[in-house]
């Protein structure tokens, strides 16, 4: 990937791009998508998946004129709490994630939910919706005229099986963003997008264009360039899928054993894991980072539920795991002890 951008960077690319999109890379996308008959409009290319959410939230509170709160499933990724903090909307943590159809209906409609955040895999624990999970989650939000907010950044990174996402004809009351950040490990590029219903093209488009204007010209190009010779990075994707779940049971593995609970994962970048003895996650994490430079995100950042608990990344390289896992099993048998 770095061949093209060193190839774009002499290239007439540095002026504002389109406010949708590189046109060649939203070419490459509508093809990988080709088996889903999106049209064009229904496309936006954003600032990674962050603006992508964010801009939904805004349109969204734009054109709901009740009061309204919205929801995720619990533990929760930062941006779905957040994003109703901002906007000034009562959140809701839904803490079951087997949930039962009925009993979750009831819950949206007494506490007045119109937007759900859903990613799956998710983050920072790695569970996977089932398909019948997901379309239970479509056909509520369509009974009670609410929005499902597809978060699929994490979707090409599965361990076992590929993931189901109700993505098919879109209907009014779904929108799916993904990002090539995690799935290419090009996080600072920030390169996402977005596909919604037809009827919602036009204003977000036009929000669009006022807040986030266009994504970064040359490293769009570049991009472009490689997902056009690298098949939308096949290749490149399922040795990160190997090395994920190969990391992922090296590092759960190693934790069970030290006494941590680590529930099953089916692909992402994180372990998920209980410390023994509801140990203080906070101040695990900071003594840990203190005494062996190793940095993990205690559990309180992402539930109230979670104070002892902590997500480890294993995005990283094997010989960083492996330094990684040993510095964690030393200060975790001392600070046991």
């Amino acid at each position: 990937m770095l061949q093209y951008v060193a190839e774009v960077a002499s290239e007439n690319v540095h002026q504002y791009a389109p406010g949708i999109g590189n046109l060649s890379l939203r070419q490459e996308i509508l093809t990988h998508y080709s088996h889903l008959n999106y049209d064009e409009s229904q496309l936006l290319v954003t600032q990674g998946a962050t603006e992508a959410l964010s801009l939904v939230m805004q349109y969204l509170r734009y054109v709901i004129h009740d009061d309204f709160a919205v929801m995720a499933f619990d533990p929760v990724y930062e941006s779905y709490k957040h994003l109703p903090r901002i906007f000034k909307l009562p959140f809701y943590a839904y803490e079951k994630l087997d949930f039962e159809k009925e009993e979750l209906e009831q819950y949206i409609q007494n506490n007045k939910i119109r937007v759900i955040f859903i990613n799956s895999p998710g983050n920072p624990f790695v569970y996977v919706f089932s398909e019948q999970q997901m379309n239970d989650l479509r056909e509520v939000c369509e009974r009670n005229d609410a929005y499902l907010i597809i978060d699929a950044v994490y979707r090409e990174l599965w361990y076992e099986e590929p993931i189901y996402l109700p993505e098919k004809e879109l209907s009014v009351n779904v929108f799916y963003v993904n990002s090539f950040s995690k799935m290419l490990s090009i996080t600072g590029w920030r390169i996402g997008y977005l596909f919604c219903h037809k009827k919602h093209a036009e204003v977000l488009r036009d929000i669009h264009d006022y807040i986030g204007l266009c994504v970064n010209a040359p490293l769009q190009e570049a991009l472009s360039r490689y997902l056009k010779s690298e098949s939308f990075g096949k290749m490149y994707v399922e040795r990160t899928r190997k090395l994920l779940k190969s990391s992922y049971e090296q590092m759960s593995n190693e934790l069970v054993n030290l006494g941590y609970e680590v529930p099953k994962a089916y692909g992402g970048y994180y372990v998920w894991a209980k410390l023994p003895d509801k140990i203080d996650g906070f101040q695990f994490a900071m003594n840990l980072y203190e005494d062996e430079s190793v940095a993990v995100i205690p559990g309180m950042h992402f539930s109230d539920r979670a104070n002892d608990y902590l997500r480890f990344n294993i995005a990283r390289p094997k010989n960083e795991i492996a330094k990684g896992i040993e510095k964690v099993v030393k200060f975790s048998r001392q600070y046991f002890s």
